[in-house]
């Protein structure tokens, strides 16, 4: 079942974001901004091809994860890295 989850930068003047999305199986982290009416939008980009000129289809900015099972190890893998530095009993923000 494909679902969509966005977290709000606090610090965002803008209503920035991520969020974690699957797609087919695939989950990924996502560039998204909360509209002041409220629906979240993916922010999207032309990617540069060989030639360094922009392709014509857009694409979601995100960074692919993989299935669910590596998403969860990528996640960790991160966390466990910047755990070091924050209380985790605080939570995201």
């Amino acid at each position: 079942m494909p679902f969509e989850i966005f977290l709000e930068d606090p610090e965002s003047k803008y209503n920035e974001g991520i969020m974690l999305e699957e797609y087919n199986g695939v989950f990924s982290l996502v560039s998204a901004q909360k509209s002041q009416k409220g629906p979240v939008y993916k922010k999207w980009a032309f990617p540069v091809g060989k030639d360094k000129q922009p392709i014509e289809k857009m694409f979601p900015m995100g960074i692919r994860m993989g299935s669910k099972m590596q998403a969860v190890k990528t996640l960790k893998y991160f966390l466990s890295k910047l755990s070091n530095d924050v209380d985790e009993d605080t939570g995201p923000f």
